[in-house]
């Protein structure tokens, strides 16, 4: 076998050494694969204030669709070709009477091009994928490039194709938020789902219903410091929520955060390597939206503006998730941290000015319509009704329930007493339990 090996090394060595320098193109788009794909949302974080290179991994990640569709497309190219040579050089060896020669170098081309090709550079990028990921971004970038000018072709020739070959192929049908909610609901009947995962899947189709301004942190109860901010300013600690908003001097619009929610300060980095961007959404935003957008922007908070462009208040992606992940979410205890609905007797409860209507109509199983309230908060509700701040003693009645003002702390911070607006209402309510 040596023998014939070694005389027929003119027939082989060539395509060999094509093959080879194949599995090492085929081992760089496997593992720029796994390695770039398995970077966390942490990661990338870091990567936004890095180095110039892991900017660019951040960059290609912006539009993973079109990566992901340069890795695989190149990988196939590259695995076509390299089985194309495979299999003309065991032919050209086969013709020349080196049978033992030929199957033996099909064999290996297999096993070489599964092993060091897919299997060791997918296994290495999984152990360290940020390494990987800073070794390939600039080749994987031309890569990539490269195929933006030939995608528009290939898309002419894939439309073509599905218009001659299946002409009556239609999209299917999006399933809509009302839709979905109905299977939850139904699926409560069997015993498939526990009570809490059926209140999440419920919080989560209703954040395509909930504007921004219900669960924003207003204006006010958060940190605001400067650009120029030391760990001093903070006290040595964290600050409320986990982020302090860094402002314009003189103004309140935010141009970024210090974000810092679950990390700990390091000195030698200082407090700019917690410098975030924010993105910005109307206050009428939805909720889903807003939370696809701060992930898309691998950020964390997202500035809620009015119609006339000035900041109103911050929403982060604990606050969203708090929506979501909640049995009970409200505003009031994760900004005050203390319950925004307060029982103190039989139908008679304090209520923070914070408190949404969408939270205080659920716990007292009434109907809300967002789109048949023009207020969103208790305080808001007061202000709409009063024409002015509210001061204590003000009364009004809401949905058969009166509310009474009973503390004012400053313009719009307000604690409010709840009854029933009348003992009918209360009979009513005690037949209906």
């Amino acid at each position: 076998m040596a023998e014939e090996i070694l005389k027929s090394l003119t027939l082989w060595l060539p395509g060999v050494s094509i093959m080879i320098a194949l599995t090492v193109a085929s081992a760089f788009f496997s593992g720029s694969e796994t390695a770039v794909f398995s970077l966390t949302r942490d990661d990338l974080q870091g990567f936004r204030n890095g180095k110039p290179g892991e900017k660019q991994i951040v960059q290609l990640l912006i539009d993973p669709s079109r990566l992901l569709t340069a890795i695989l497309f190149w990988n196939l190219v590259i695995n076509l070709s390299y089985f194309a040579v495979s299999v003309v050089v065991s032919r050209r060896l086969l013709i020349n009477g080196y049978d033992s020669v030929g199957w033996l170098l099909s064999i290996f081309g297999v096993v070489s091009i599964i092993l060091f090709g897919e299997v060791l550079p997918k296994s290495l990028s999984v152990v360290i994928p940020g390494a990987i990921s800073r070794l390939v971004v600039w080749p994987l970038s031309i890569s990539v490039r490269m195929l933006d000018r030939v995608l528009p072709i290939l898309a002419v020739i894939t439309r073509g194709l599905t218009r001659g070959f299946w002409p009556k192929l239609q999209e299917e049908t999006i399933i809509d938020a009302e839709d979905l909610e109905k299977a939850v609901d139904l699926s409560s009947q069997s015993s498939e789902m526990i009570a809490n995962e059926r209140i999440i899947l419920h919080h989560i189709l209703d954040l395509s219903e909930i504007a921004v301004e219900e669960i924003m942190r207003p204006r006010g109860t958060y940190l605001t410091v400067n650009e120029e901010a030391i760990w001093q300013d903070f006290g040595h600690s964290t600050p409320p929520g986990g982020f302090a908003a860094i402002v314009e001097s003189g103004t309140d619009q935010v141009q970024g955060v210090f974000w810092m929610h679950g990390t700990i300060y390091s000195e030698s980095k200082g407090l700019k390597s917690f410098r975030e961007t924010v993105v910005y959404v109307p206050w009428c935003a939805d909720a889903a939206r807003t939370l696809s957008l701060i992930r898309a922007k691998l950020c964390h908070v997202a500035v809620v503006v009015d119609e006339y462009g000035q900041t109103i208040g911050l929403l982060t992606q604990q606050d969203l998730l708090d929506t979501i992940l909640s049995t009970s979410p409200s505003r009031a205890r994760r900004i005050l941290k203390r319950e925004a609905m307060l029982k103190i007797g039989d139908h008679t409860f304090h209520l923070d000015g914070l408190t949404t209507l969408r939270y205080l109509a659920s716990h007292l199983g009434i109907d809300f319509d967002s789109d048949q309230e023009p207020s969103v908060t208790v305080a808001g509700l007061l202000h709409q009704n009063l024409r002015r701040f509210p001061e204590v003693g003000d009364e009004m009645l809401w949905q058969g329930w009166k509310l009474r003002v009973i503390d004012v702390t400053a313009p719009g911070r307000v604690r409010v007493l709840l009854e029933p607006g009348d003992n009918s209402f209360l009979q009513n309510t005690e037949g209906s339990e």
